[in-house]
C-alpha cells in the first residue's frame, strides 16, 4: 500500500501525495534527496545541519 503522506524533513508536516508533485520543495544535500513543505524549511533545515558539522 502507497502511502498517502509525506513529512517535512525539518518541521514535520505533512505533506498529501495525491497532490501536484510540486506541492513539496525537494532539495539535494551531500547527494541525498530531502523532502520539505516549503523552500524556508529548506535553508533551515540546511543551516541547521551546518551548526551541527562545525561542533
Amino acid at each position: 500500500m502507497k502511502p498517502e503522506f509525506i513529512q517535512c524533513d525539518f518541521c514535520k508536516t505533512n505533506i498529501k501525495l495525491d497532490k501536484c508533485e510540486f506541492a513539496a520543495y525537494r532539495t539535494t544535500i551531500d547527494g541525498k534527496e530531502y523532502v520539505f513543505c516549503c523552500a524556508h524549511c529548506a535553508k533551515q533545515y540546511k543551516e541547521q545541519r551546518k551548526k551541527k558539522t562545525k561542533k
